[in-house]
């Protein structure tokens, strides 16, 4: 598995799951590298991975056995896809995390949506194929140029199975068990503007578990690591200076 790491002098380490298709949706992040170890990596069919087909279960696998290497527990931080499957890990494997901060996950899926998200992500993969729209949508999510270009050359590579796969992963607050009894801090975040389903996917985790808080961040859409990184930034420092003062 594909890795980009920052701040490797670093002792504290924040494992950041990236959205579908943009592997550095975390790229205003990175300023914390100054103080945290951050490792991100590339998820199934993404990035530098895209000789593979996304497939959750062996991604959740391939996942645990690279945290479970570090020989410590880290600060887990998920969005948008990297959230669904943050969402599992924690659930099947918390005693590999101290914390989780977990990013607009879309965990409440009726046919209905999951067809709608499905038909949109297929025109987008469609769109992404035209290296000009993809090198707008790097410049719009605020992709520093060679970041840029790195996301234009890596999405010729995708594959529409992957992003069928990563839209239908099977992953909701149903389908998965064992999140109720999570001892460790979870932040819960969802954007005023995202849908429905998402804002009710974060308020339901903290009905679920009393560990778990959420917040719904005012204005904010499907957008909040880039458009929202002072604020997410501020928060992730407090996250882990909470985990800190306990250890």
């Amino acid at each position: 598995m594909y890795v980009d790491e920052y701040g490797k002098e670093n002792k504290q380490i924040l494992v950041m799951l990236h959205g579908a298709n943009f592997v550095h949706a975390f790229g205003k992040q990175y300023v914390l590298s100054e103080r945290y170890h951050i490792m991100v990596p590339h998820l199934m069919g993404f990035g530098n991975e895209t000789q593979k087909t996304f497939h959750t279960s062996q991604q959740i696998e391939e996942l645990v056995e690279f945290i479970t290497g570090l020989n410590q527990k880290v600060v887990l931080i998920g969005f948008s896809l990297g959230a669904q499957i943050a969402y599992k890990m924690i659930a099947e494997h918390s005693e590999l995390f101290s914390a989780a901060i977990i990013i607009s996950p879309w965990l409440i899926k009726s046919d209905e949506m999951l067809q709608d998200v499905m038909t949109q992500n297929e025109k987008q993969f469609a769109s992404f194929k035209k290296r000009w729209i993809c090198n707008l949508v790097g410049f719009m999510n605020g992709l520093p140029k060679d970041q840029r270009k790195e996301f234009v050359n890596q999405m010729q590579q995708v594959t529409i199975e992957t992003i069928r796969n990563s839209v239908n992963n099977g992953i909701t607050l149903d389908s998965v068990e064992g999140f109720e009894r999570v001892s460790i801090p979870v932040i819960a975040l969802a954007g005023e503007k995202e849908p429905n389903e998402v804002k009710d996917s974060v308020k339901l985790m903290a009905e679920k578990n009393p560990n778990c808080t959420y917040e719904i961040w005012q204005k904010a859409a499907h957008n909040i690591p880039p458009v929202y990184a002072k604020q997410l930034n501020q928060l992730i420092i407090k996250v882990v200076a909470d985990v800190e003062e306990k250890v």
